[in-house]
């Protein structure tokens, strides 16, 4: 019987352990081409993917890492050159300081003063990133609650990130 070593790192996760894996900053989205004929055809498309590695001769290899579904979201998004991505999330709005005394809503912002802000990694850095690469790329993005999708889209509540926001950033 041929036995292969499986090296995987393990970390503590609150009481529990778990197995760890890179996430890896997407590049861009193989199937692009496909979801844009699929969304030209008036089809509703769904997420999920695997990340791959390509080696240059157009194979692809599966890779074991997780891969952040808002940074890959702003990744097809600025593939599709989409005018818009919108995010949900729990709160009202991406707040600078989020927690503290100091804590100041964010209305509207350029990606260039989103950028300068600190996040937390596991929280709203994500989010705050794939919204800068869909700005830079021509679009908007929102930010804001499921539960009140409807104001995101209207403007009376969530964050926007777009590249013409003259002051940088807006506050509520």
């Amino acid at each position: 019987m041929n036995s292969t070593r499986c090296r995987w790192t393990i970390a503590r996760d609150g009481a529990a352990f778990r197995r760890v894996v890179p996430s890896p900053s997407p590049v861009r989205i193989v199937q692009a081409p496909l979801v844009r004929t699929l969304l030209e055809s008036r089809y509703l498309v769904g997420g999920g993917g695997v990340p791959v590695r390509s080696d240059g001769k157009g194979r692809q290899t599966g890779l074991q890492a997780v891969v952040d579904k808002d940074l890959a979201s702003a990744a097809l998004a600025a593939e599709l050159t989409a005018d818009m991505l919108v995010m949900l999330t729990d709160g009202d709005f991406v707040s600078e300081n989020w927690g503290t005394a100091e804590q100041r809503d964010i209305l509207t912002a350029s990606p260039e003063a989103i950028s300068r802000l600190a996040f937390a990694e596991g929280s709203m850095k994500p989010k705050a990133d794939a919204a800068v690469r869909v700005a830079q790329a021509g679009g908007r993005a929102l930010i804001g609650p499921l539960e009140r999708l409807d104001d995101l889209l209207g403007r009376n509540v969530g964050t926007e990130i777009r590249p013409d926001v003259p002051d940088g950033i807006v506050y509520v």
